[in-house]
């Protein structure tokens, strides 16, 4: 679970840092977009991942939150394979030795550790990061009034 965790860390980190100064707007604004927020409401569908993230897991078991993580990581990496072309930044295993060159890009490669000196740098690879290829997200149905629903409430009538 470790590993799972540290990964949607990284993948929000991810998310959040990419696009930060070209979407400043969007992320601050009162009411979001759908077209935003496309990602997040397939992810919510498919593998319910807002759901597991609002939930207070502390009064749970470790063996329930696995079994709960175990469905949610089934649904969102079914979603992310069938939606977008995702691929590592930089190839090679973790923990294997990388050269990071004069012209690297800090948006893909951000630096750790003791960095005082001038690319191209020698290092250790600790995580690879991610990079989408391409995104074919399906069209979810479009809200009257608020763009902004990942999921809509349901109702159960007698």
């Amino acid at each position: 679970m470790n590993r799972f965790l540290l990964a949607l860390r990284t993948f929000w980190r991810t998310l959040t840092e990419a696009d930060f100064a070209a979407r400043v707007e969007p992320l601050f604004s009162d009411r979001p977009t759908g077209p935003d927020l496309r990602v997040l409401a397939v992810l919510q569908r498919d593998g319910r991942l807002v759901d597991f993230l609002r939930e207070d897991i502390d009064a749970y078991a470790d063996a329930e939150i696995g079994a709960a993580v175990r469905d949610v990581h089934k649904g969102c990496r079914k979603a992310l394979d069938e939606y977008l072309t995702i691929e590592p930044v930089l190839a090679g295993a973790e923990e294997s030795s990388v050269r990071v060159p004069t012209d690297f890009d800090p948006a893909a490669i951000r630096l750790i550790g003791n960095v005082d000196a001038r690319p191209p740098f020698q290092g250790v690879l600790k995580h690879h990061g991610w990079r989408v290829r391409a995104i074919h997200l399906p069209a979810l149905p479009v809200a009257r009034d608020d763009s902004s629903v990942l999921a809509p409430a349901e109702v159960e009538l007698p």
